[in-house]
């Protein structure tokens, strides 16, 4: 029975030695048995065989000893991979015994130089060419795994770039409504202020106009009243024509007691710097002493003068002003908080055109009062006048 075409009778390799190779000689061994079957572009049933199996069945039992059936049984293949094999591995291989070559096998003579080069070429050829496709496979794997982490990175970074745009927007539009309710805050708040201003202004003019008709009123009951006879032994009041402020005649020096009983005539409205006359004249009294003793001395006045007393006292309504005959000819008025007697003395000045005397010894709150037209009289000239 002839031997299959392409196959060698007598194969350069030794089963018996291939058996009994070493773990590590086996592997190098199975690296050339599948360097050349993928070398090749057709296979055999028994080379397929192996070449489909994975190199971890083929290292031990039954894949071991089909390997070695296989080049036992293929001459062809036995020497193409013992080409491949390092010399101690080839050696192990082969065996003690090599057969050699039948007189009339096809084998090169002693003496061929030049096919023992070009096998030997071709042998490192294929080796090379084996070691750059291990190469290029290794490249081609790092560089797939090198694309799918730029991939991942990618989309990464994507992520990253809508979250931080999704961010970007949520702030411009927490900023839009944050300044839309500012502007609808102040909107408001400004509404309020306006309301507010427009009820204070109508309080004032109806404060205002109170005042006025109860002056009024008051003028007609002390004309009613000025027919009455002085006291006996009372210098009389010079008479001064009306104005704002009062000329006084030729012969009166002003801020003098006769001065002030000039200015304190018949139907005159005074308005009095309560605690600038207290503290000045009675600081041994505490507040409420200091405000009863005021008002009492204007009381006794009005009858004498005719005067229509106004007392301005700085904070709320006090307990030490009770409702008295005294407190009902005199005005008494306390300055709402975080306002002062001396802007309620000065508005209430602004507030008439009638003529006004001002009962102070503050030097600011004269400037200011004599700046609308109020005549001003000292609180020592005052007590002068008032206590006869």
């Amino acid at each position: 029975m002839s031997e299959p075409e392409g196959r060698a009778s007598d194969p350069p390799v030794d089963r018996v030695a291939l058996e009994r190779l070493s773990s590590d000689d086996w592997a190098a061994v199975l690296v050339a048995v599948r360097a050349e079957l993928r070398a090749r572009e057709e296979l055999d049933e028994p080379q397929a065989a192996v070449a489909e199996q994975p190199t971890g069945r083929l290292v031990a039992g039954r894949g071991r000893t089909q390997v070695v059936e296989l080049l036992a049984g293929d001459a062809e293949l036995a020497a193409a991979v013992v080409e491949r094999l390092s010399g101690p591995v080839r050696a192990a291989a082969t065996g003690p015994e090599v057969p050699s070559a039948a007189p009339d096998a096809a084998a090169p003579a002693a003496g061929d130089d030049e096919v023992v080069r070009v096998r030997q070429r071709a042998r490192a050829l294929r080796e090379e060419r084996d070691a750059w496709r291990r190469r290029a496979e290794g490249a081609q794997s790092r560089a797939e795994q090198a694309e799918r982490a730029l991939a991942e990175q990618a989309a990464v970074q994507q992520d990253l770039r809508d979250t931080i745009a999704g961010l970007r927007q949520e702030l411009a539009e927490a900023g839009a409504e944050r300044d839309r309710a500012v502007v609808r805050e102040r909107r408001r708040r400004d509404g309020e202020v306006a309301r507010l201003e427009a009820d204070l202004a109508t309080l004032r003019r109806a404060e205002e106009s109170r005042r006025a008709e109860q002056h009024r009123r008051e003028r007609a009951t002390q004309r009613r009243a000025a027919a009455d006879d002085r006291p006996s032994g009372e210098a009389p009041v010079p008479r001064v024509p009306p104005g704002r402020p009062t000329r006084l005649p030729a012969d009166i020096v002003p801020g003098t007691t006769e001065a002030a009983r000039a200015l304190l005539g018949p139907g005159r409205l005074v308005l009095i710097d309560g605690y600038n006359l207290t503290l000045n004249h009675r600081a041994d009294l505490d507040l409420e002493g200091q405000r009863t003793w005021l008002v009492g001395l204007c009381a006794n006045a009005v009858p004498v003068h005719r005067i229509r007393p106004v007392i301005y006292f700085d904070g709320q309504r006090a307990s030490g002003v009770r409702s008295t005959p005294a407190r009902q000819v005199v005005q008494v008025r306390f300055t709402p908080e975080g306002i002062t007697a001396d802007d309620e003395l000065v508005l209430a000045v602004e507030a008439t055109d009638e003529p006004v005397v001002v009962v102070t010894d503050d030097r600011e709150l004269v400037e200011r009062v004599r700046a609308s037209g109020a005549d001003v009289v000292g609180t020592v000239a005052f007590l002068g006048v008032v206590r006869r």
